[in-house]
């Protein structure tokens, strides 16, 4: 059978060395969450380009331009490391001219919002959103997954039919309001028409042994299951052999990659600290189930990923 997208990646993406060079090219090349945004024009990003894997490979030799960059960021936010990811992208690429970074637009004192990048490619001016985001299906039925509000971040704070509805009314439409229009001008009088562009990454968790997808979703999005502490506990005791790495935050993005045997865990080991986490803490934890490359390295690399999250989730 022919590789998939994601395959092809997945090999290109672990023969890389650093961690932020991975997840840089994760951000280049990992399928949007949504092919489509209903009720807004906004071109779906990333665009595709080959060409990328050339710069990624010789950045990945020399990587202290882009590891700096993120020593310069003091928040440790995922959300604030990917965007960073994507400034330094835009600020290096010369298919795109970096213009602002987070450029707040306010009306009386009072903020409106702020772009998160407003770039130039070729003669066409761009204001781009970018967003990463994790939602697990909290439905029972395939049918019923395809209402975004069945999608829930793990803590239960979080909504895909929120974030998409905030998307469309607010974010996107932002250089569209009367003082972005007279800022964006002052600033860029030769700038006739801005193009929208929403870059909206992540994954999407489905019940374990279901394949859930919400409407308008990409196909071949980031993907992985979720358990309840119970179910997995269960699951864990019928595959002892599996090796897996509990994934800190700054880890979700690029598929998980080690070289390190000791940070690897299984069977009983896991189990006390999933109960200690999970079932004390309340702290939902991504897992990555891994699996030992061929080459004489100690290497193993991402099979797939999921969820597990306290037995009450999600909390009223």
């Amino acid at each position: 059978m022919p590789e998939t997208k994601n395959q092809l990646f997945n090999q290109r993406v672990h023969k890389l060395q650093h961690q932020a060079v991975r997840d840089l090219a994760w951000c280049c090349f990992s399928v949007p969450m949504m092919r489509e945004l209903p009720g807004s024009d906004a071109v779906i990003l990333p665009l595709s380009n080959e060409q990328l894997w050339s710069w990624l490979i010789a950045l990945d030799q020399r990587p202290d331009p882009l590891i700096a960059q993120i020593a310069n960021v003091k928040s440790t936010r995922l959300g604030i490391y990917y965007e960073t990811l994507w400034r330094f992208y835009f600020s290096q690429q010369f298919e795109w001219e970096l213009l602002q970074h987070n450029l707040q637009v306010e009306r009386k004192g009072i903020t409106l919002g702020a772009f998160d990048f407003l770039c130039r490619r070729g003669s066409e001016f761009w204001h781009i959103e970018t967003a990463v985001k994790f939602y697990l299906c909290h439905a029972t039925n395939p049918d019923d997954a395809r209402d975004w509000h069945h999608w829930i971040g793990p803590a239960s704070h979080d909504r895909l039919d929120l974030k998409l509805a905030h998307l469309r009314q607010h974010q996107l439409p932002l250089h569209q309001t009367t003082e972005a229009i007279t800022q964006l001008h002052a600033l860029y009088p030769e700038a006739i028409e801005w193009k929208t562009g929403l870059c909206l990454q992540g994954y999407l968790f489905s019940p374990a042994l279901t394949t859930y997808n919400p409407a308008f979703s990409s196909e071949n999005h980031g993907n992985g299951h979720w358990w309840h502490l119970q179910d997995f506990l269960l699951y864990l005791g019928e595959h002892i052999d599996t090796e897996w790495i509990i994934l800190e935050r700054q880890r979700w993005l690029s598929p998980a990659h080690s070289n390190d045997s000791d940070e690897l865990v299984h069977g009983v080991d896991l189990a006390q600290q999933l109960q200690l986490q999970i079932g004390e803490m309340k702290r939902p934890l991504l897992l990555a189930a891994l699996k030992k490359t061929d080459s004489m390295d100690n290497c193993w690399q991402e099979d797939w990923r999921g969820f597990v999250v306290p037995d009450n989730w999600p909390q009223d």
